[in-house]
């Protein structure tokens, strides 16, 4: 009776996803991989890193890396699509980062604003149309819908690549400079 209690309990949390919002379209992440939100501020800057490359951040003793994830998913607001707005509100409107875990290392991933977390059980995620079955969109996971709210589900887990990966976390965050 209790292993039943303790499986459905792992089973609804595996279904939670905390939300944000990039531009004017909400996503989400599975909460199992959020160690926690934070307020962006005091960033590192580093010179001549990619442009999705915020810069580090100490938090609470941990050094850890902060990503624009509008910019790293090449997504652009209306208002960025004129490139006078865009040079306005840069990196203005990043207030939080979620930190996410991946293969054990903890990640800053800067949003516009976080929502809520939603329970999406596997009846309400569409894996969505063949269109989003392209490399560009490999770290989504489907679409969840929740009343009339479509939210979309992240794969973290392809998000950066091995070499992203590696270089973040082998001191300099080589990974991120241009090459």
């Amino acid at each position: 009776m209790r292993a039943q209690s303790a499986d459905r309990a792992h089973e609804e949390i595996q279904q939670k996803y905390l939300t944000f919002m990039l531009g004017e379209e909400e996503y989400g992440v599975p909460v199992l991989q959020v160690a926690e939100i934070v307020k962006v501020e005091n960033l590192i800057r580093i010179p001549h890193a990619r442009q999705y490359f915020l810069g580090l951040m100490d938090i609470r003793g941990r050094v850890l890396p902060i990503v624009d994830l509008k910019l790293k998913l090449s997504i652009q607001t209306q208002d960025e699509q004129n490139p006078q707005a865009a040079a306005a509100t840069s990196n203005t409107s990043l207030d939080r980062a979620i930190i996410i875990e991946i293969q054990g290392r903890r990640i800053g991933l800067a949003v516009d604003q976080v929502s809520h977390v939603v329970r999406f059980p596997p009846e309400n995620i569409d894996p969505g149309p063949p269109s989003l079955k392209t490399a560009a969109s490999k770290f989504v996971t489907g679409v969840g819908k929740n009343d009339e709210e479509f939210v979309v589900l992240m794969n973290l887990n392809h998000l950066f690549s091995e070499e992203e990966l590696s270089g973040l976390f082998s001191g300099a965050a080589s990974a991120f400079t241009k090459k």
